[in-house]
């Protein structure tokens, strides 16, 4: 599977002869032009489940629909421009947040315009950190959700918009919202005069959005030709139409769905050093997408070389290359290795339509319904419990079985009696992600991934909650969970709160801990006091 449009063969891709007559199936059966037309029936014959998928859609036709919004994007962008704005922040969480990562890392911001950052975490001192990279006074706030009442992003706006207060009237002018039409989040802007309230299309779930204003608009700000990313992605959903051996988004659906029903249930993602991040938007994709009702494909980015072949029988392997770069003459003779080439960045966006249909072709094969996400709302509301019952003179505390110092005979123990053979780890630190705390878990997950044998995922909270956690309760319950937490060097309130980002961080960790138990997984939380680093550096 190397280019857009290039016919497929089994002796280019090697792929198995399962999946040759899955897609030989698949093609007899019109499944591709009846995704494409919108059956919901591909999913379930309940016609109350039909109507939800329904209205989950509308990504499906979103590259179209976003070129006809060209000029809208384009006039604001200029504007912005204009006002010798120095740096775009994205207040998001999940789907709204991790688009605009990869579109970010992969391009780069163009001289001209605006540097882009992404603000996805509850963590004060990521919070002040975002804060203290911006010019407040040349900096624009984009609050970023589709229902408009997401929580995280809520207590960002609160934040921000109290800090900017001293500008008075024109406060509303540092503000954008994407949401979808006729949600809280689109009323409070329009009440408090944001530059700008982009309604999108309301039949897109997060996970879906990346094509649509959501990843859009912040990449047009960093200077993106989204034009191109957009036709690319046209041509990709044309693609995914054909009834033959050359649609690579259908064969590359089957690819997975086969592999779930021979066991091999984790997906490797393997990436160019260009492509690095796009990993992160895969992971929640794929994870939220799938994982639920005991199923699942669990995504595994980011891993060392000799990671990857831990547990190999039980994986797939995506290989993302780009340039002149090519898979392997040894891999592309292995059957459960695919490649899927990008020729240059603007690739991205068929690499995006891509993934999202393969996800809806596997989806169809597990028998599950790829559009809703059942164990997220779980966390939530066990993190709103938790904060309901808080009180200020009153530390937060885990429960029995958390909480605990972080030694290494500790985690030994807990991972010894736990790790399934044909599961993984999963480490969930709900610590400041920046380059140092990456570098630290990643010479951790390395070492227990060798210990145990085991594919090791790591996710920073409560960013994952949107992501890899509905795959963490719904999904095969074969994960044993490792939760870090820390003290935060400076905790900061939230407007209009009785309580804390530090507070708001721990409860969302004590929620996502005792959903997780409730569930049955085995989990265990270390706290790292006020220097997680040094504790996490004297165990790797």
């Amino acid at each position: 599977m190397r280019g857009t449009g290039e016919t497929i063969t089994s002796e280019e891709t090697m792929l198995s002869d399962g999946v040759v007559n899955a897609l030989d199936r698949a093609i007899e059966q019109k499944l591709a032009t009846r995704i494409s037309e919108r059956d919901a029936s591909v999913w379930t014959n309940d016609p109350n489940v039909q109507k939800i998928v329904e209205d989950r859609l509308g990504w499906l036709g979103v590259p179209d629909w976003t070129l006809t919004h060209l000029k809208e994007i384009a006039d604001f962008v200029e504007a912005v421009c204009k006002e010798c704005i120095t740096t775009v922040v994205v207040l998001g969480m999940g789907g709204s947040s991790l688009c605009v990562e990869v579109l970010r890392d992969t391009f780069g911001s163009k001289h001209g315009y605006p540097t882009l950052l992404v603000l996805d975490s509850t963590h004060p001192d990521q919070i002040l950190d975002v804060e203290r990279a911006c010019d407040l006074a040349k900096t624009l706030f984009i609050v970023s959700s589709k229902s408009g009442t997401t929580l995280e992003p809520q207590c960002y706006f609160d934040y921000f918009w109290n800090k900017l207060e001293s500008m008075g009237s024109d406060r509303g002018s540092r503000f954008a919202a994407i949401t979808d039409p006729g949600t809280p989040l689109e009323k409070m802007g329009d009440e408090l005069e944001f530059r700008h309230v982009f309604a999108n299309p309301p039949d897109i779930g997060g996970r879906y959005s990346v094509l649509s204003y959501f990843g859009m608009v912040p990449a047009a700000l960093a200077g993106i030709d989204i034009e191109e990313l957009l036709s690319r992605a046209g041509s990709e959903a044309s693609l995914a139409r054909s009834e033959d051996e050359r649609n690579v988004p259908l064969a590359f659906g089957i690819f997975l769905g086969h592999g779930v029903q021979r066991g091999r249930d984790k997906l490797t993602i393997v990436a160019s050093p260009e492509l690095r991040s796009f990993g992160y938007w895969a992971e929640q994709l794929l994870a939220e997408s799938t994982g639920k009702n005991g199923k699942g494909i669990l995504p595994v980015e980011g891993e060392s070389p000799t990671a990857i072949l831990e547990e190999a029988e039980h994986r797939l392997y995506a290989h993302l290359t780009f340039g002149e770069a090519a898979l392997s003459d040894e891999d592309r003779l292995k059957p459960n290795h695919i490649e899927l080439h990008l020729r240059d960045c603007s690739e991205l966006g068929a690499q995006f339509f891509r993934w999202e249909f393969a996800t809806a072709v596997a989806g169809q094969m597990m028998g599950i319904n790829p559009f809703d996400e059942p164990n997220v709302a779980e966390s939530k509301a066990k993190t709103n419990e938790v904060l309901a019952s808080y009180r200020p003179d009153t530390p937060l505390l885990f429960k029995e079985g958390a909480g605990g110092g972080f030694t290494a005979e500790a985690l030994d123990k807990f991972l010894s009696a736990n790790v399934k053979r044909d599961g993984y780890i999963a480490i969930m630190a709900y610590l400041n992600r920046n380059e140092a705390s990456k570098a630290a878990l990643a010479s951790l997950r390395e070492k227990l991934s060798l210990k145990y044998h085991v594919p090791v995922t790591v996710g920073f909270g409560p960013s994952f909650l949107h992501s890899t956690g509905q795959f963490h309760k719904g999904g095969p319950a074969t994960g044993t969970f490792v939760q870090f937490v820390d003290t935060p060097r400076e905790d900061i309130p939230i407007p209009g709160k009785p309580y804390t980002f530090g507070t708001l961080i721990r409860a969302q960790a004590i929620g996502d801990f005792e959903t997780l138990k409730k569930h049955g997984r085995p989990v265990v939380s270390f706290d790292l006091g006020n220097d997680p680093m040094a504790a996490i550096a004297r165990i790797a």
